[in-house]
């Protein structure tokens, strides 16, 4: 067994053995479809769901299972697998042991009930990536239906019987033991990437025990925003109540909005860019740029850039959403994503991201293995072609259409147009990235 921080690989062959501690009912299965779906993935529920319709029978197989049928059931392959069963550990809602024995490895796999509506919206961590996935919007719809049913409050003296007034005690009953054991999800965050001792000695005005308190709360705005311990931090300080000591977690939250919407500047270009970004096969002055910029800035830090340096508008929340959601689905690297924010926003010439448009886009690229800066825009200029293609069928009975360029070429391009008349600096990446701006993309 191979094992590392990203994954585990074995071979689809080794043994497979299902356990919950627990009945998990239609009810836990809504709750799932519901509150962790949106941030554990549609093939990660697929897989819980197959598991736990598997759970009945898995003690009647006369012969060793593998995970041969869990990748022919969901159509996926043994690194998907690896993958979601990873989200599902990581939301508290999988248990993974591992052995070796005389016939090969095993891995055991004990499903764990998720966590009651009413936890589930006082974990910070798991509230706070459905927040994050969901929007305002849906987040409220979701914390009424799982909230209070019927008439908000009743009124009027508690009547109700007690125990003993309707049932008699007989000590003399004796009550079969079971070794069942409720066990609800649980999640453990990743200490490794928040430093939590270190963090604490940053704050001042309240004690440790106070900030221990809101642990789960600081890790989940590090996950979500980013932030480092420093600046996380810096704003919790500025959160602490100066009477009660306690710290104000909606502020820290105003704060942390506050800062991710004014940090729409793009990170500067590393002098000495990588070799391996200039691939021959790229040769406009533009294109390199692009991908330069594209493969050296964060996703959110780019489409500021896009939406309000290029498009001189604002970026709306449902863009950072959408953007989030692509870099957490781990199909597409973040410069392809980058590109593909580019192309949709610049090159098709729409004023906001539309996510039926994107996602469609994302699938495609998906199932053609971009990966990298340079595939995305070749992929952009065989989708301009093909368009073109088919203009120039439509229209070739009554006018012969204007021939256009596609935005990226494969070669240096020798016509009269906007882009070949833009003087760029070769040995500046800096003032290539001032020309992205005058890229004009035809569909």
């Amino acid at each position: 067994m191979t094992q590392n921080d990203d994954t585990i690989e074995f071979h689809a062959t080794a043994g497979a053995f299902f356990q919950a501690d627990h009945l998990i009912t239609p009810d836990d299965l809504s709750r799932v479809f519901n509150l962790y779906l949106p941030f554990i993935g549609a093939t990660s529920y697929a897989l819980y769901h197959l598991l736990v319709n598997e759970l009945p029978f898995n003690h009647e197989q006369l012969k060793r299972q593998d995970h041969n049928f869990i990748i022919d059931s969901l159509n996926i392959s043994l690194p998907n697998f690896v993958k979601c069963r990873r989200r599902l550990e990581a939301a508290g809602l999988m248990k993974t042991v591992y052995e070796k024995d005389a016939m090969g490895e095993v891995y055991g796999y004990r499903l764990l009930t998720p966590l009651a509506s009413d936890k589930f919206f006082k974990e910070q961590l798991l509230s706070g990536l459905l927040y994050k996935f969901v929007g305002e919007e849906r987040y409220l719809i979701l914390e009424k239906r799982y909230g209070i049913q019927g008439q908000e409050q009743l009124s009027g003296k508690n009547i109700s019987a007690r125990f003993l007034q309707v049932f008699q005690n007989k000590n003399d009953l004796s009550v079969p033991k079971t070794p069942l054991v409720y066990q609800e999800a649980t999640i453990q965050p990743d200490e490794t990437t928040f430093k939590f001792d270190d963090f604490t000695e940053m704050i001042r005005g309240t004690r440790v025990a106070t900030i221990e308190k809101h642990r789960n709360f600081l890790v989940a705005m590090h996950i979500t925003y980013g932030v480092d311990e420093i600046t996380l931090a810096g704003f919790v300080n500025q959160s602490i109540t100066l009477d009660t000591h306690e710290i104000n977690e909606q502020e820290v939250q105003r704060l942390l909005r506050q800062q991710v919407t004014r940090n729409v500047s793009v990170n500067k270009v590393s002098p000495e860019p990588q070799q391996a970004q200039n691939v021959p096969e790229i040769k406009n002055t533009e294109a390199r740029a692009l991908i330069e910029i594209a493969s050296t800035t964060n996703a959110q830090d780019f489409l500021g850039y896009v939406k309000t340096t290029l498009k001189s508008g604002l970026v709306l929340k449902k863009e950072r959403d959408l953007v989030d959601y692509l870099i957490a689905q781990s199909t597409l690297t973040m410069p392809v994503v980058n590109i593909l924010v580019h192309y949709v926003l610049i090159g098709l010439q729409n004023d906001s991201l539309k996510a039926a448009l994107v996602t469609t886009i994302a699938d495609s690229w998906t199932q053609n293995r971009v990966d990298t800066p340079e595939k995305a825009l070749i992929q952009i200029q065989q989708r301009q072609k093909a368009n073109q293609e088919r203009q120039e069928k439509r229209f070739s009975r009554h006018a012969k259409p204007e021939k256009t360029t596609p935005k990226f070429v494969t070669k240096p391009s020798t016509s009269n147009d906007t882009i070949s008349n833009v003087t760029v600096e070769t040995d500046s990446a800096a003032a290539a990235l001032a020309k992205l701006k005058n890229i004009k993309t035809k569909n």
